[in-house]
Order: structure tokens, then sequence, then C-alpha cells
């Protein structure tokens, strides 16, 4: 059931106040609007003699270039997340010309420069995490290789089997050829936003809201279309959610559709890794060839997972990527996951397992060692 998006859903507990050290009025509208928007108040001074006993203490500190050499003289001690603000008014003609401010930022011990308002966004996101003290969570996709391969399944199984661990989890649904994410966990019935909602949202949409307004099981939360209203993602909206998912939750899910959307090549370039997922024989491989060719361009972390065989998987060949692992088939595995349920015994391991897999972080060139090494 899709619900019309409520802008007064209940956000964030207020975080503790980061510190504004500006006597630029302007400059202090722009950058109070910007901390409302991510939740976060400011607390601002218009001398750096007032911020000394708040400077340590502070999540994050802004600094005006009107006061940045009068900070420069106090000699304040070094601290993270200490931003140089400006405008672009302030930069006059060449709005990318940040230059004459990198002098003060770096005697300052600036961890940054911005100018507002195109680094709006960036700012917005900054204060958010700053005050969660988190970094944003890993993103891993799955896409089938060929029609029938499971791609949906293995999403949401992951997706389970975190959020029963009692981990916030955002499965994010991209592939409008099946039945929808929420349909597959048994939650089509549900109230929440689906992407029709979500793409006509005014405004940023800010982490708790989203997770507050999705349909939802324990800590899994669902993004997905609206079996009534099918429309493809805009990839901007796409980018709003992904980046409110990964600010709320401990790990995203995103299940590609295997026909390349906008949005589909921004959640491949977003993700930590994509599992390509095949069904048995060498038929499915040569099938998922045009897939991985697709995805490859934006994301060098592919990776098979086979559906469906027995015994140890077979190596990729050289031109492959490498295989992460291999998944049986278990007819009750849809009905699990219907009912909320993860799988116990090997299956369960094996997809804890894979998730794993997933989720860390591979080194630069290591997918190509894999393949070479498979090779041999």
């Amino acid at each position: 059931m899709a619900a019309t998006l409520d802008r007064t859903t209940t956000t964030d507990t207020p975080a503790a106040e980061s510190l504004l050290i500006t006597a630029d009025d302007h400059l202090a509208d722009t950058l109070t609007a910007i901390a409302a928007a991510a939740n976060h108040p400011l607390h601002r001074v218009h001398h750096p003699l007032d911020a000394e006993h708040r400077w340590q203490q502070a999540p994050m500190v802004l600094i005006g270039p009107d006061l940045a050499p009068e900070c420069i003289a106090l000699d304040l001690p070094t601290r993270d997340h200490l931003v140089l603000c400006t405008t672009i008014t302030w930069l006059g003609a060449d709005t990318a010309d940040t230059s004459l401010l990198w002098p003060m930022a770096i005697q300052v011990g600036a961890t940054g420069v911005i100018a507002l308002p195109d680094a709006r966004d960036w700012l917005i996101d900054q204060l958010t995490r700053t005050a969660r003290g988190t970094e944003p969570a890993p993103v891993i996709a799955t896409v089938a290789g060929h029609g029938g391969a499971g791609a949906s399944t293995l999403a949401l199984a992951a997706a389970t089997g975190t959020a029963r661990t009692d981990r916030t989890t955002v499965l994010i649904d991209l592939d409008h050829t099946g039945g929808g994410a929420d349909t597959a966990a048994g939650l089509g019935s549900r109230p929440g936003w689906r992407w029709p909602s979500l793409a006509h949202a005014p405004g940023l949409l800010e982490p708790a809201r989203l997770l507050a307004g999705l349909p939802r099981r324990g800590g899994l939360h669902l993004v997905g279309p609206d079996p009534r209203n099918p429309t493809e993602v805009d990839p901007d909206t796409f980018d709003q959610v992904l980046r409110a998912a990964r600010l709320a939750a401990d790990l995203v899910v995103v299940d590609l559709p295997r026909g390349r959307t906008d949005a589909a090549v921004r959640a491949a370039a977003a993700a930590r890794s994509i599992a390509i997922v095949l069904g048995p024989g060498p038929r499915s491989r040569e099938a998922a060839r045009a897939v991985t060719a697709a995805y490859g361009l934006h994301n060098p972390n592919l990776g098979t997972v086979l559906r469906g065989g027995t015994g140890r998987p077979a190596p990729a060949e050289r031109s492959e990527p490498p295989v992460r692992g291999a998944i049986p088939t278990d007819r009750r595995l849809p009905a699990l996951l219907r009912q909320g349920r993860f799988p116990r015994g090997r299956l369960g391991r094996d997809l804890t397992d894979l998730t794993a897999a997933l989720v860390r972080p591979r080194l630069r060139g290591e997918a190509a060692a894999e393949r070479t090494g498979a090779s041999r």
C-alpha cells in the first residue's frame, strides 16, 4: 500500500551544538539554515575569544573567512571536523576558485574549505555524520545474470539475515521486472512510502524520516515500486534515498535490474561489491556476459554467485568475475523470507558468509588477482 510522504514524521533527537565563528550575518543565516536541515544545532559566536571554551567539545567547527585571521592569531588547538566556509558571493566572479582561502585554511588547521550554496549537500552530510559519529553504511548490490537466477531472493536473504542481528538494514528494489521486494518479504500490504511518493518529496530527505516512512519488519526497511503506479526511478530521487539510507542504516542492499538504468548505474558505482547471480552450467555464464559488461563499466568489484549448483563451484575464467560462492537450491527459502524468517543450517551459514564477503572492503586490484589465481 502506497502512502503520501508526510513531512511531519518524527526526526532524530537534536545533536550537541556545533560551533559557528563568524561576524558575517549573511553567512551565519546560510549556515544556520543548512544545519537546521540536518537537525544539527549551531552555537554562533561573533569573536574567536568567545569560542575557546567550546572549541574542543563541539562536534564540528565552522569558521567564516572574516574571522579566520583572528582564530589563527589565538593559536587554537588542532582538532578534527574544522571547516572554513564562505559563499559564492564572497568569492566573486570565479565560483570554482577557493584558492585564496587555502593559506588561511592551512594556518587555522581546517580539514576542509567549502563555498556555499554549491557545497550545501556535502555540508549537510558532514553535519549529520559528525553528530552521529558514524560513517555511511556500506552498499552491496545483486543482479541476475539471466532470467530466473534468483538475485532478488539473494538480496532479500542478505538484508533479512543482517537485520536479524539487530543491525538496521535498508533493501532498495530497482528491479521492476520482479514482483517487488515488499511482496517477497510479505510486506506488500504494509503502509509506507514507495518510489512514486519518494519522487515527489520536497527538499532533502532526512535519514530518520526515511526509516520512519518505509514498510518495515524489525530492522529491515524496504524501498520498492508501487505496483499501481510503476515508473522508472529517477536517478536524483535514488541519490536522495541512498544518501539518507546510508546515514540511517548499518547496511544497504540494492537489487539491480538486468537492463541498466540511470539509477542503477549510480547504485552500481556506490556499491562496495556487486553479486551477479547465475544458475548452474556454462549457458548461464554465457547469458550473463552482457550484464557483466554493462555493470563492469561502473564498478570493478563484480563477483558471481552460483545458484543451484552442487559441490564446490568451478573457478571463473580469466576474463570473468571471480566466484564469490555458491548457494544450494532450497524451495523453502522464498516462503521463509515472506514470513521474516532466516534459514538455519548450511543454507543459513552460506548466506551469512556470502553477505560478509560482499560487504568486506576489497583492495585495489584484488579482483584481478583473484581471476588470475583462479585460472592457473
